[in-house]
């Protein structure tokens, strides 16, 4: 199961203004760019990101309404992969991670009442996780073709048909306590700056982009960072 530690993700002034699209472009100004610079200064030079991945794959025994059944017996409760996994004989199983240190200078600077610089430097995180998750996707890919397997698109555990108690099957297929990734009770990732993934692999696999994912998504007219995973896509 390979683990990949030396990783470097970088995250500009420019992305986090993009990242705040039309609707919130009046934040990009003079003043606040220069608070997202300087809180960017601080990520880099004291070491806030500790980016990690690994991932893993397994032979699946069928996609079914449910979800993904492995032939141990063991299952993932996703009926979202049913449409999207069709003709599927494995799966491609990855976590990713900032640590937690990150998530601890945001706590301390809500604990502060310096809420601003808290809900900028979140959003800094949050834009790097995307940046080492799509970093991810293209390992799965790569591994998967010298496998002599094409890749599906990837679903996230938590979207809309596709169970967040996946997580614990996740973690064990990719290996991501190797990582310092953990399961909460509730089934969330820790620390919170993690993510996982789970790509159909097999032949002739359906492809899709995040956009065309975005569009089912339930939080598509909330989500502050829609227009940056479409843009992400097309290019």
């Amino acid at each position: 199961m390979p683990v990949i530690s030396d990783l470097r993700v970088e995250v500009t002034t420019e992305d986090v203004a993009h990242a705040w699209g039309p609707k919130r472009a009046r934040l990009a100004s003079p003043r606040m760019l220069a608070r997202v610079s300087e809180l960017l200064h601080h990520v880099e030079t004291e070491h806030w990101l500790h980016p990690r991945m690994s991932f893993g794959f397994r032979p699946v025994a069928q996609i079914s309404p449910e979800g993904i059944e492995f032939p141990d017996g063991s299952h993932m409760y996703a009926p979202l992969a049913s449409a999207y996994f069709r003709g599927a004989t494995h799966v491609g199983v990855g976590v990713s991670t900032l640590g937690d240190t990150l998530e601890s200078q945001v706590a301390g600077l809500w604990e502060s009442s310096d809420r601003l610089r808290g809900v900028l430097l979140d959003e800094i995180g949050t834009l790097a996780l995307y940046r080492l998750s799509d970093r991810l996707e293209e390992k799965i890919q790569e591994e998967a073709a010298r496998q002599g397997l094409e890749m599906s698109g990837v679903l996230n555990p938590g979207d809309d048909g596709f169970d967040l108690r996946a997580h614990e099957l996740v973690l064990e297929i990719s290996e991501g306590a190797s990582i310092g990734v953990s399961v909460t009770s509730l089934g969330m990732l820790r620390p919170t700056k993690s993510i996982s993934l789970v790509a159909g692999l097999g032949v002739n696999m359906p492809k899709w982009n995040r956009a065309e994912r975005c569009e089912h998504c339930k939080m598509r007219e909330r989500c502050p960072y829609r227009e940056t995973l479409a843009t992400k896509a097309a290019t």
